[in-house]
């Protein structure tokens, strides 16, 4: 029974130097500028206290970054669509060049397709299966053509 009271009284001696030395070290911190639990941020680890209104700063600054890399995000997607745009543009208008060259070129030979129609139908007019003699000798009279005839053998 000894034993164990004496080890009752050495916890709690234990736990009253602990908790004196928090206080000494608490009070160390606000002669050295700490504010208590407000110490700079390099003094600060991740279990620091913190209190409420320091957590509302923190949870805005939070927001406000978030909100910031969406605002850039926009930004960089926007610019990316427009170099898309630009790309696709530029070839649309390649195209509208190559389709404009392709109708002057059809236009071009429907006309000549055209003139050429034309002269032909002058020609078919001039001559027939049988060419009449008005077409060949205006003014001479009737032509007679006999067929020569083929040698037998």
């Amino acid at each position: 029974m000894e034993y164990a009271s004496n080890a009752k009284g050495n916890a709690a001696l234990t736990t009253g130097i602990i908790g004196t030395a928090g206080v000494g070290l608490g009070l160390l911190g606000n002669l050295l500028g700490m504010n208590g639990g407000n110490c700079p941020h390099s003094a600060c680890s991740e279990n620091t206290a913190v209190n409420r209104f320091e957590l509302s700063q923190e949870t805005e600054i939070a927001t406000l970054k978030s909100h910031n890399a969406l605002l850039e995000a926009n930004i960089y997607g926007d610019q990316k669509l427009l170099e898309v745009y630009k790309y696709f543009d530029g070839k649309i208008e390649g195209i509208n060049q190559r389709l404009a060259e392709q109708a002057v070129w059809n236009a071009t030979q429907t006309g000549t397709i055209s003139c050429m129609a034309g002269q032909i139908a002058q020609l078919m007019s001039l001559t027939k299966l049988v060419v009449p003699n008005t077409s060949v000798c205006p003014g001479w009279g009737n032509v007679t053509i006999t067929p020569a005839t083929a040698a037998t053998a």
